[in-house]
């Protein structure tokens, strides 16, 4: 069995949801990357239990922030793991509106192209500087592959919620459309 139908089947077995995010959500969406690692999304409350059934498949915990971890997989040549941690409520807005898609022999939900973007957004304003290129390009690109209409006054507002104001601006100038 591979590691994507394992994280299913025991996520199941403990009823926990997630949703992947990262690179391979951006690829879903049509903005094509190179990616290293597993990202998901799941409930801040459920925290202990995620690490624990990584634990158990031999993940290290390597790295521990409130919102974010990243696990060490258990030999090389298996993906290295990262959470990031969200409300409840939050989780739910995500899993509601979420794509399912077959990733790795496996049906596995993304978040839908806006909450993806909020999140890379998000990530721009608050995340850490070495990883501020791979997020900007990842929104350049899915606004441009999706040919987003920045202009629209609701994307907007989601780069001012999200984001901030120079990155809008910079976004526009880098993906403008005809």
């Amino acid at each position: 069995m591979g590691l994507f139908q394992t994280i299913h089947l025991e996520a199941s077995k403990r009823e926990l949801q997630f949703l992947v995010i990262g690179g391979l959500a951006v690829n879903f969406h049509g903005y094509s990357r190179d990616t290293a690692d597993l990202d998901l999304l799941v409930r801040q409350e459920l925290r202990d239990k995620w690490i624990k059934l990584f634990s158990k498949l031999g993940y290290k915990l390597f790295s521990d922030q409130p919102a974010f971890c990243q696990l060490a997989p258990p030999k090389v040549g298996t993906w290295p793991v990262d959470l990031m941690f969200v409300r409840k409520a939050t989780f739910d807005e995500f899993f509601r509106f979420g794509i399912t898609v077959e990733m790795f022999g496996e049906r596995l939900l993304i978040p839908n192209l806006e909450h993806l973007i909020a999140l890379k957004l998000h990530a721009l304003k608050h995340g850490r500087i070495e990883r501020y290129l791979k997020d900007y390009l990842d929104v350049e690109g899915l606004v441009r592959v999706n040919q987003i209409n920045l202009r629209q006054e609701k994307v907007r507002e989601l780069f001012l919620k999200y984001g901030t104001l120079d990155v809008y601006e910079k976004v526009s100038r880098t993906s403008a459309q005809d």
